[in-house]
């Protein structure tokens, strides 16, 4: 486990003034920032929020999200002004938002994901969208939750010990998001709505200048193979003829890492390639750390430079269990063109 967590932690005061600063010197494994929003940030993001609501319908409607990042211009000053600084920031974790508005009477927690977009809970996938075009702009997949760009994780009953985000009793494998596409996010988004006993969010790095240099030249070299996970439809395809990748990618003080603790594979006649995955995979489990979210916090994590995953917990199934929306973003729309029907449609596959 690592020793500790570097925090750049910004504070509103004023929408008009800016908050913290230039982003402190990246000093330790851990790199998160935090802005954390005022009462009057807070209230102004989720009437922008609602508003849409009422104007679109949905936060899949087509229109609504080619109009995000224009609409996204009435967001506070402050909360642009910090998004964009962590935009730039290429050595963070994870960028949080804490102190949105989460309204008292939010409906229950759905006892599964097609039970969650209903109008109660609309106005948060908004907002999320909403952040989300500050850093990029936001897909879904075709294979995932019926093609919804605003997705829902929350414990489902019969998933218990599954490998997937809905598992609870199992603790949810660290991963790169979609770490077996060229389509996967840049930036993982998450907002929770309701949190139950501070189920901690887990995060490692790679460091690869920690590694011997032979290691780091394999995992740099396409001699892996990463499979879907069970999230994603059968239409993925998971048969022995994957496309090999590589793990590692990048300058080495700004590393690109890419692998799923329970899905990513060498073949065992390649015994260098066994043996870096397997390197890679003790560091990234000694370096891993914690972090909680709490109602309100909206969490992007930066899917390039860390994984992520979750610590085993259990569900009540009595409508008060942790939920998040959550919403995968891409800083460069055109890259995933291939798997989209058509350059207005967010959805791969």
């Amino acid at each position: 486990m690592v020793s500790h967590v570097d925090v750049f932690d910004q504070r509103d005061t004023e929408d008009s003034t800016p908050s913290g600063g230039p982003p402190v010197p990246w000093s330790g494994p851990g790199r998160l920032v935090r802005h954390r929003l005022s009462a009057a940030a807070a209230d102004k993001a989720f009437a922008l929020a609602k508003s849409c609501a009422a104007a679109y319908g949905s936060a899949h409607d087509e229109g609504f999200l080619a109009d995000a990042p224009v609409l996204a211009h009435d967001l506070p000053s402050s909360v642009r002004r910090a998004a964009n600084a962590a935009r730039l920031d290429d050595r963070k974790h994870a960028f949080i938002l804490s102190g949105n508005t989460i309204e008292p009477w939010l409906e229950p927690t759905p006892a599964f994901w097609h039970e969650a977009d209903t109008e109660a809970s609309g106005p948060y996938g908004f907002l999320l969208v909403l952040y989300a075009a500050l850093l990029g702009d936001p897909i879904g997949w075709g294979t995932q939750q019926d093609g919804r760009v605003v997705t829902d994780v929350l414990p489902a009953r019969g998933l218990e010990h599954s490998l997937v985000s809905a598992s609870s009793e199992r603790e949810l494998g660290w991963h790169t998001e979609d770490a077996f596409s060229e389509s996967r996010a840049d930036h993982v988004g998450l907002f929770c709505l309701r949190d139950r006993g501070d189920i901690p969010t887990t995060l490692s790095c790679a460091d690869p200048a920690s590694l011997p240099r032979d290691i780091v030249r394999v995992l740099a070299q396409k001699r892996f193979v990463i499979h879907p996970d069970p999230s994603h439809s059968a239409a993925v395809g998971t048969g022995p003829d994957r496309e090999r990748v590589a793990l590692l990618s990048g300058p080495g003080e700004a590393p690109v890492l890419r692998i799923d603790r329970d899905f990513t594979v060498a073949d065992e006649d390649d015994p260098e390639a066994v043996r870096a995955m397997e390197a890679l995979i003790a560091q990234l489990d000694a370096n891993m750390y914690e972090v909680v979210l709490g109602a309100g916090d909206v969490c992007f994590i930066d899917n390039r430079n860390v994984v992520h995953g979750r610590r085993p917990f259990r569900a009540g199934f009595d409508g008060k269990d942790r939920w998040l929306k959550r919403v995968n973003v891409v800083t460069d729309l055109r890259r995933t063109r291939d798997g989209r029907p058509s350059s207005s449609s967010r959805v791969v596959g």
